[in-house]
């Protein structure tokens, strides 16, 4: 954290936020930010309702007479020649503000800053001063980040959105919201824009810690579920969907992404991200590492496992078909693993690209210009097979709708076990269908499932950075590279890409531990985001 653009210094104001001890007690300060990576940073903790004595003293001083004070910083306004605390002063729309004490904001203007020594109640300012150092410093601390960090762009490019996303979300493990300067300036209604914009904020700060949704899904409970979706809420199931992207050219990369969901309701989602050969099969390393990360967060929102499987496979052609056996082997040895037991598993695979055709109603209507409807209603299925049916999530508004084509490759839940009902073919339709309703980041259902949907999303987001990332990136005191090692040098497990971070000194940091998950967050706060 530092003052880059010189925003605090200019404006004489300081950044807000929590610091936490090694036994979690939770202190409120402020920080005034250098404005280089280099310089130190201190904390000014709030003194007010812990102990005076450790936590009052932000400076240890030297005046120019060699005498050593403990001080405090403290703000001078024109209103009172009473000193403000630090926390007790902001920078609000373009003016300062004080807390007096009646508990009330109020404009007061700005005049300095200097420090208070309690011992004799002198007051020392920056003349005064030979040197200073911070008397609780950031290192000795861990410091709570900004929850989300809000992006205006110029235009709606994908190269920019695509290195904000990588830089926020992957790099620094904060999440990020961009709007678009142009898209919002030609809203006829301005108010729903940002509507739009706050449901996805109420989604993405969703945490373990606060367990936020936009809404619910209440299944009818007569099979002995908790709510939720139908099927999904009547057992603790690990629904995760996985999408895969290409690159193109002379690229020989496939990144995997999933997205699983945390809830009964599919509200929830955490997400994981590999890279590997280009191949449009999951090789067995990443496959089980998606389902360990998958069931290890889920265990971690729910403090209980999963008892069953629920997983859609975007992106298989049929002539793959034969060899999702092997990622269902995959699937199997990993969940085993991480529960120690085997638990049943539905494998679905979902194709949206390959189909080729649009479907139209069987009975041709008008509307009331005269003109022929020739989309599907929202919910429109069509079964082909005992095995696969159409499906028409999204009900468009004009032209033609575009099915996406699920096929039930394996079905272990299709017996019904105890007070639950059985993953039959009308269970399975109900179930996706209101799934890609519970689309967290607008109040519209999608084409497509929305763990699949944000799986290419993300998919994207991490092929565009690819060239950077094996070239090495810097951020903050450490360097990020991606190692590709070559494919003839072992084994698949040895050849994996995986992420190298090394410190300020260039020393490989946890050297014997090897991240192949692109997109693991190294926060705390945002595990489960």
């Amino acid at each position: 954290l530092y003052d880059s653009q010189n925003f605090y210094r200019k404006n004489n104001s300081f950044f807000q936020t929590y610091c936490f001890k090694e036994e979690r007690e939770e202190f409120e300060c402020v920080v005034l930010p250098p404005t280089h990576k280099d310089g130190k940073l201190g904390l000014l903790l709030d003194y007010k309702h812990y102990n005076k004595d450790t936590q009052y003293f932000s400076h240890r001083i030297t005046t120019r007479d060699n005498k050593v004070h403990n001080a405090r910083l403290m703000v001078k306004i024109s209103q009172t020649e009473s000193l403000i605390d630090p926390l007790d002063f902001r920078f609000r729309d373009g003016r300062h503000e004080a807390c007096r004490g009646d508990n009330t904001w109020k404009p007061v203007t700005f005049v300095g800053m200097c420090f208070l020594c309690p011992q004799d109640e002198s007051v020392l300012n920056e003349s005064d001063i030979q040197s200073m150092e911070f008397v609780h410093l950031v290192r000795d601390w861990e410091i709570d980040f900004p929850s989300i960090v809000l992006t205006y762009k110029p235009d709606d490019g994908k190269a920019l959105y695509n290195r904000i996303k990588v830089m926020t979300n992957h790099f620094g493990g904060i999440q990020s919201q961009c709007a678009v300067q142009p898209t919002f300036e030609r809203q006829r209604n301005k108010d729903q824009y940002a509507s739009n914009i706050a449901t996805k904020l109420n989604a993405k700060l969703s945490t373990i810690y606060d367990k936020a949704v936009s809404w619910t899904s209440e299944s009818d409970g007569s099979s002995g579920g908790e709510g939720g979706l139908p099927w999904v809420g009547e057992a603790p199931t690990l629904v995760i969907g996985v999408g895969m992207v290409h690159g193109m050219g002379y690229s020989s990369k496939s990144v995997v992404t999933a997205y699983f969901c945390l809830d009964n309701g599919c509200m929830r989602l955490s997400n994981s991200c590999f890279v590997q050969g280009k191949s449009d099969i999951i090789s067995e390393g990443v496959m089980k590492d998606i389902i360990k990360v998958s069931i290890e967060h889920y265990i971690i929102e729910n403090n209980h496992g999963p008892e069953r499987i629920l997983f859609y496979r975007d992106g298989m052609s049929d002539g793959h078909f034969p060899r999702a056996n092997d990622e269902i082997a995959s699937i199997r040895a990993a969940a085993k693993e991480q529960l120690q037991s085997p638990i049943p598993i539905t494998f679905v695979i979902c194709q949206s690209q390959q189909l080729g055709f649009r479907m139209v109603p069987s009975v041709q209507t008008f509307n009331n210009r005269g003109t022929p409807n020739t989309n599907c209603l929202s919910g429109t299925m069509l079964e082909c097979g005992p095995s696969s049916f159409y499906l028409i999530a999204q009900g468009g508004m004009k032209g033609t709708s575009k099915p996406v084509k699920y096929i039930i490759h394996l079905n272990e839940n299709l017996n019904p076990t105890g007070r639950h009902s059985g993953l039959t073919m009308q269970n399975l339709i109900s179930c996706t269908n209101q799934m890609s309703w519970n689309y967290p980041s607008a109040s519209k259902a999608v084409r497509e499932l929305p763990m699949i949907k944000y799986s290419k999303k993300l998919g994207n987001q991490v092929l565009g950075s690819l060239m950077c990332l094996e070239a090495g990136c810097h951020w903050f005191g450490k360097s990020i590279k991606l190692v590709c090692p070559p494919e003839d040098t072992g084994n698949e497990e040895e050849t994996r890409p995986y992420l190298e971070l090394r410190n300020a000194e260039g020393a490989v940091i946890d050297p014997e531990h090897r991240q192949h998950n692109i997109v693991d967050m190294p926060f705390r706060n945002h595990l489960a985001a």
